[in-house]
This record gives structure tokens, sequence and C-alpha cells, in this order.
């Protein structure tokens, strides 16, 4: 969990640098209707049924109950996740659609080794490489197939300092070069307590990957591309987690154990066998 300080320290930061370039900036409901009156049925919502995408779903719902709404659906996402999705597609009656994977999860992995932890925009490390055929080229093809020129998301500057920078880069929305379309983040100057007390306002249910488990984000569960996932992955699933890690040729204490327990047992049987052959 970040802290507020962190978090209201990203949000300055970000705002400062958006006044300071010209940028606009509008209240989460203000811009969610500048983005329907320009684009219309052209928009759509990008969610990944997440608290925050479920805000700005649930925002652009009140403006237009049959917007279209997106699930880049990875084929690793956390099984709450999908009972979640479900529960709302049904609950609310969305306008939904989801696009699948140019490639999986672990044909990435192979491919291209797990994600690395990016925490800064200086960060040397790129965009992950699941990400791009996991969900941004499906997205693209999507959007180019049903003519969608726009959409909104649920991205906060004070997630994280990658986000932050973002922000501060381009403001609240922009056009994106890939895909090739305009993004909108209305609640990109919002907090974590913003996001929840929005859920108490409205009686919004929640996924139960935050009630269940205590997670501050959900995504896809075998993710290694932020900071302490060791600590979130073990505690959501232990086979997984051991799995992934032996794939990455990380040593376990379980490992230790094992190794140690077999020396025991080695060395058991052969003070057996001396005293049997001395009997």
């Amino acid at each position: 969990m970040i802290s507020p300080k962190v978090e209201a320290s990203r949000i300055r930061f970000a705002l400062r640098r958006c006044k300071a370039k010209g940028f606009d900036v509008y209240k989460p409901e203000e811009l969610v209707k500048k983005a329907l009156d320009e684009f219309g049925d052209n928009l759509a919502v990008s969610c990944s049924f997440g608290s925050c995408s479920v805000v700005v779903l649930h925002m652009a719902r009140d403006a237009n109950p049959h917007i279209k709404v997106v699930f880049d659906d990875t084929g690793v996402e956390y099984p709450e996740t999908y009972a979640y999705r479900d529960l709302l597609v049904k609950e609310w009656d969305l306008n939904y659609v989801e696009t699948k994977p140019i490639k999986s999860f672990w044909k990435c992995v192979k491919d291209y080794g797990f994600p690395l932890i990016r925490q800064t925009g200086r960060s040397k490390f790129k965009k992950p490489q699941c990400c791009t055929y996991l969900k941004e080229k499906p997205f693209e093809k999507w959007c180019k197939a049903n003519c969608v020129h726009a959409t909104l998301t649920g991205l906060r500057a004070s997630e994280s300092g990658v986000r932050m920078l973002a922000i501060s880069q381009v403001g609240q929305f922009y056009f994106a070069k890939r895909p090739k379309i305009w993004k909108f983040h209305p609640i990109a100057f919002w907090n974590h307590k913003q996001v929840w007390e929005y859920f108490s306002k409205n009686e919004i249910p929640m996924n139960e990957v935050y009630t269940k488990y205590g997670l501050s984000r959900c995504g896809c569960m075998p993710c290694t591309g932020f900071l302490h996932w060791e600590k979130q992955l073990s505690r959501t699933n232990l086979k997984l987690y051991r799995y992934i890690q032996k794939l990455r040729n990380v040593p376990l204490l379980d490992d230790f154990i094992q190794f140690e327990d077999e020396i025991y047992e080695e060395s058991c049987s052969g003070m057996l066998l001396e005293v049997e052959n001395h009997g």
C-alpha cells in the first residue's frame, strides 16, 4: 500500500507540472462528459475490473448506459476478477466486449523472460513485452475493427512514479502513439482514499481480490513487474509463486529444508543399515 504522503506528493508534482505546461485540469465527471461529447459512440471504457477502472466505468455509465466496455482478458487474471467481471456485466447490463492475447503470458515469458520491475520513468527497464501482446496489440486491433477512437481509463498519477511522470508530461488526456487513440484519465489526480469513498458512496460491489487477500492492486496473477510482487503472489497463490521462482532459478527456503531432510534421511538409513549389518 502506498502511503498517503507519497500519494499526495505525486499528485502535487503532476498537478504542478500540468499547470506549468498550460494543460486544463478537469474534475472526473467533467472529463467523462468532454470525452463523450467529442467522441460519442466512438468512445469506450477500458476496464480491468480493478477498483480505479470500475470507478470510471460507473461514471461513464451514468452519462451513457450503453457505452462500450472493453476488458483485455490476459488469460492470467485472478479467478476473483473473472467472477467480479461476470457479476458487473450482468448486474449493470454492460455493453461488454473482451480481447484475447496474441501471445500467451507463458509464451511471452519463454520468448522475452519475466517482466522486470519498473519504478520510475527513468528506469532502464522498458514496458514488459507481455503487456504488448496480452493487452496493447489486441486492444489496438479491436479499436480499429470497431471504429473506436478514444478510451476512458482508471489511471492515477499517485499509483507509481511512472504514472506520475506520464501524467505530468501529457496531462489528463492526449493522443497516444500506440495504439493511435485518444486516452482520457478522469481520476488522474485522485488518491486511494477517494477511490474507496466513491465505492462506498455509490454502494458499488467490490472485487474480492481486495477483501479476500487484502491486495492494493489486481491484474495479472503471475506478474513480476511491480514492487513486492513476491509477497503478494506467495500470499494469494503459493503453488504458482513456487513455480515461478523455480523458473527464475531463485532458490526457495523449502528447497533447502527438503535438501536437509534428504541428507538426514540418507544418514539415518545408513546408520540403520550399519546396525543391521553388525547386529
